[in-house]
């Protein structure tokens, strides 16, 4: 069933086929692609990250950050991120919504950091933040193929995930349910600065559109030890390393 509406601007009600900007819950299918290239023994677990994303090597840990001044002092990090690291949250790379350091944090003239600085050495803590941004290329660059390709391929496809995408096929744009914010006083408002219906650089960590019911076939396929209606996605012990405690 569906209730509500989905854009508060024009009161157009909710339906059962509409499609959500499914925002961070394109984290988990990202990660569901890695584990199938770890099952095909494309990489290790605790392989460093710098050996298929360059960008990740000679990384930088924040020693101080004055929160007033944006003064900052940095060392080289310790040890190296792996991508166990990335996939757990446990990477020292954050959000600037998660970390004030990272939201307010202007590199000096001179200086480059294609990642980071960290906040912390690897596996030393938790943060939400990039990793899994930073797996969605790993995928693409393991697999040579793009993220959309990929999933399409062997995810969605699998599946019967019909109505997820990077970019809302002609004729489906209708469907979208708007963006909103919470007011004050706790009614809605649609918000003015939709995201793009339309990518071509495709992200690990968001960015996916999806229904209710796609998503759902998703989840009972990890629900179900990795394989729904015959199609197998992961080896059942591949969704139990899946869930285990990290």
């Amino acid at each position: 069933g569906a209730f509500g509406v989905a854009d508060a601007s024009n009161a157009r009600p909710l339906t059962t086929d509409a499609i959500f900007r499914i925002a961070s819950m394109t984290k988990p299918v990202t990660s569901v692609a890695a584990m199938q290239l770890l099952e095909q023994g494309r990489f290790s677990l605790e392989d460093p990250a710098e050996k298929y994303l360059p960008e990740l090597a000679h990384l930088s840990v924040f020693e101080s950050f004055d929160p007033k001044t944006g003064t900052y002092t940095v060392r080289p990090a310790k040890k190296k991120v792996t991508i166990r690291h990335l996939l757990t949250h446990t990477s020292g790379l954050g959000y600037n919504f998660t970390s004030p350091i990272v939201r307010d944090f202007k590199p000096r003239a001179g200086e480059e950091y294609p990642a980071g600085p960290l906040l912390f050495e690897p596996g030393d803590q938790w943060v939400y933040g990039t990793g899994v941004d930073w797996m969605g290329r790993l995928v693409e660059s393991i697999s040579g193929k793009t993220l959309e390709e990929y999933f399409r391929e062997r995810i969605f496809a699998p599946l019967a995930m019909n109505d997820t995408f990077y970019n809302v096929p002609d004729g489906k744009p209708r469907r979208l349910v708007a963006v909103h914010r919470r007011r004050i006083d706790g009614t809605f408002e649609r918000d003015p600065n939709q995201p793009p219906v339309s990518v071509t650089r495709f992200n690990g960590g968001g960015g996916l559109a999806s229904t209710a019911s796609d998503y759902t076939h998703f989840l009972q396929m990890l629900l179900n030890h990795g394989s729904l209606d015959g199609n197998r996605v992961l080896k059942p012990e591949t969704v139990d390393l899946f869930f285990a405690n990290q």
